[in-house]
């Protein structure tokens, strides 16, 4: 009875969603205002990565990494990028992606769902499966892309039609 009382009891504290990763396995990803970057080295391989900026939640964005082994053959097989919400325990959306032709770089196309901090996972195989790590803020969404060019159209056409409108009745009166 108390053991059950105790589980119970714990299992509403809340999670320490970074409890048991490894620092060595985490990428930081530096904004700047068109783009996230991220480097991540281990012994065997080096791991660079941008993705398209501003991320905001039901949008789209360009995500591009390019995996490089510091010995050896280039790395030829597929990425997998994963995506969710930092305190989610659940699954992620997740992409893999297959280098092909002469490509030098593994990109895809995601849409998050929701704003907040997500954890990207970025994984390969190449001497043994690699998983690493790291935080993504995502935005709220903003507004949609046709509202700008569509307000800059209204915008002009009301200022013509304002010349043309004084032009016209300057003309009246004299």
């Amino acid at each position: 009875m108390v053991f059950t009382a105790l589980l119970l009891i714990t299992a509403q504290w809340p999670v320490d969603v970074h409890a048991g990763e490894n620092p060595l396995t985490q990428f930081e990803l530096k904004r700047s205002a068109t783009a996230h970057t991220f480097v991540w080295k281990d012994s065997t391989d080096a791991l660079r990565g941008t993705i398209s900026a501003p991320v905001r939640a039901g949008q789209d964005f360009r995500i591009t990494a390019t995996v490089q082994p510091l010995e050896g053959p280039d790395f030829e097989g597929p990425v997998t990028f994963s995506l969710r919400p930092l305190n989610d325990r659940g699954g992620a959306d997740s992409v893999t992606v297959a280098k092909s032709g002469e490509e030098k770089s593994w990109a895809t196309t995601m849409r998050v769902r929701e704003a907040g901090v997500h954890r990207l996972e970025v994984s390969w195989t190449s001497t043994h499966r690699k998983v690493v790590r790291g935080e993504l803020a995502v935005e709220e969404p903003g507004l949609p892309p046709w509202v700008a060019p569509v307000s800059g159209v209204s915008l002009v056409l009301a200022v013509v039609g304002i010349a043309a409108w004084v032009l016209l009745t300057r003309k009246q009166a004299v």
